[in-house]
């Protein structure tokens, strides 16, 4: 049996009402040389139903046997996966059309050298699927210092060699949020990124993300600063942490560890001007609470 190009994993729990939509996101691609993974966390909606509904020989369904989070089902998928590229997409996103074919298309024309190729998206509104805003790509080559900084990439859009998961790792279940952020990281040590200068992909926002559960959120910012040495040990990129975590907090009705994050942010960093101003303006700005949902959302994972 001949291995597909491509490797896609959707890991899943309890969308049963999303899922189909991811699902045929991929099966309407324009490419089609693709496996289509399906890692069931243990769901106990009708998560079966809806998969074995859609009569397609490249889906392949696998349950996990307890729910065991993101990082073991997506970790699960990729084990599995048979193909020279793999594609990751979350249960409730959905990708256009030409995603998988403009980037395979430009991964023929690049060096080894080369792991990933990421490209743009929309923000959605899950409630009544209006658009919220936009992000297209921005960085290139040695993508390592900017992912310090912060988390540009939507993990909806990515198109990665299987290899480089053999030689960073895989996904972080001690983690309970940055998961991706953390992931691509480590990938970035050892890979070059490349990306397509088009949206690709509709990541959806429903308030139901890591992003808005604080308990896991914050411990998880926390445990994921702590883990990458280059972040902790540089105060100016520490500043910056610090300072999102502040401002969130702040927003997210704790402003008592809010103004602690924040002060901690101006004693270790207090030269870093383009930080302050940077939360001066989103402070100022009256739409300041969505922006920073926005920013936020693909930094949780």
């Amino acid at each position: 049996m001949a291995r597909p190009t491509v490797s896609v994993v959707i890991p899943t729990y309890n969308r049963a009402n999303l899922l189909k939509r991811a699902i045929e996101s991929v099966l309407n691609q324009g490419f089609r040389d693709f496996e289509l993974i399906v890692v069931d966390d243990a769901s106990s909606d009708n998560t079966p139903e809806v998969v074995e509904s859609i009569e397609d020989g490249r889906i392949r369904y696998i349950r996990l046997k307890k729910n065991s989070g993101g990082p073991v089902a997506r970790n699960t998928g990729i084990k599995k996966a048979r193909g020279k590229f793999i594609a990751l997409l979350d249960d409730d996103d959905e990708w256009l059309p030409n995603r998988l074919n403009v980037q395979v298309k430009k991964f023929e024309n690049l060096s080894r050298e080369v792991g990933v190729i990421y490209g743009g998206f929309y923000y959605v509104s899950q409630q009544d699927g209006r658009i919220l805003g936009k992000r297209l790509p921005r960085y290139r080559g040695n993508v390592y210092g900017h992912l310090l900084r912060e988390n540009f990439i939507g993990s909806p859009t990515l198109l990665i060699r299987r290899k480089c998961f053999k030689r960073a790792g895989l996904f972080d279940p001690k983690l309970t949020s940055s998961q991706d952020w953390d992931m691509w990281l480590r990938i970035a040590k050892y890979y070059k990124f490349e990306y397509v200068d088009e949206i690709i992909a509709k990541y959806y926002v429903h308030g139901k993300q890591i992003s808005f559960n604080m308990k896991k959120y914050i411990p998880g910012r926390e445990r994921f600063i702590h883990k990458h040495k280059d972040i902790s040990k540089n105060p100016e990129i520490l500043s910056i942490h610090l300072s999102q975590m502040g401002l969130l907090l702040l927003i997210g009705g704790d402003p008592e560890k809010g103004l602690k994050y924040l002060t901690h942010s101006i004693a270790i960093a207090p030269s870093n001007l383009e930080n302050y101003k940077k939360l001066v303006e989103l402070a100022l700005d009256s739409r300041s609470l969505e922006y920073i949902k926005k920013i936020l959302h693909f930094n949780t994972h």
